[in-house]
């Protein structure tokens, strides 16, 4: 790649992730990983590649993966997107096209993720295997471990598994806070993987206020931000 072309892709990532930040912090409260982090401890190998599998109930899921991936981690994201082409924006940080009525296109995104899976640092690649986004409350679709075998044959043989919840929910401000929480990484697909996904949101239900790290910190809440207790003088005269 030329100097003009890698600056240019530098300028491009850099603008985009700002707007995903930006949308983050103006739509969440707070975003909070939950639970044992394997990053440090050791079990989520920096030089594997990874592919991330999580459930899809919510428009903000990529961006949060984004956040995990590439500001939590430090690791490049690679995703399938079969509407590429109205939202190449996503491009330089990561997304491939992978459009359903272009089997010629989807081969080559294949062949395209194979092969960046193996570069170093090593990607994670998100994975949805419910297939379309779905409403919270009708819970994780059924999905065939059929899905998990078909990738392990299209990857590298090192890819470790990782199942990732992703959760929002409201806890008494005008913004939901973002939940994620992982379960254990495993080498290959088993049949475990609705389980495992399951058990992650499991996890997510109980979780209150002030557990978790971090990862994100959002607009404040109208009541954090407003203090009118002066005016209460003139305004009990009205009441």
């Amino acid at each position: 790649m030329s100097a003009d072309a890698t600056l240019g892709k530098r300028v491009a990532v850099w603008t985009v992730s700002r707007l995903i930040e930006r949308s983050l912090r103006s739509d969440f409260r707070r975003i909070m990983w939950v639970g044992p982090e394997p990053w440090t401890e050791g079990s989520l190998a920096p030089d594997r590649p990874t592919v991330l599998y999580t459930n899809h109930h919510s428009f903000h899921d990529g961006y949060l993966l984004w956040l995990l991936a590439c500001r939590t981690l430090g690791r490049p994201a690679l995703i399938w997107m079969n509407e590429w082409e109205r939202a190449p924006l996503f491009g330089p940080l990561g997304a491939l096209p992978f459009p359903l009525d272009d089997e010629r296109q989807r081969l080559a995104t294949i062949r395209e993720t194979a092969h960046r899976l193996q570069e170093r640092p090593a990607p994670v690649f998100f994975y949805f295997p419910e297939g379309e986004l779905r409403p919270p409350d009708a819970g994780l679709a059924a999905f065939s471990p059929d899905r998990f075998t078909r990738l392990a044959r299209l990857f590298p043989d090192d890819v470790q598994w990782w199942p990732v919840g992703i959760r929002a929910t409201w806890w008494g401000e005008d913004r939901p806070t973002a939940l994620l929480t992982g379960s254990d990484l495993h080498d290959q697909p088993d049949g475990d993987e609705y389980t495992r996904l399951a058990h992650t949101l499991d996890a997510l239900q109980s979780v209150q206020p002030g557990e978790g790290r971090l990862l994100l910190d959002g607009a404040r809440s109208a009541h954090e931000r407003w203090d009118l207790s002066l005016l209460a003088p003139l305004l009990r005269r009205w009441t």
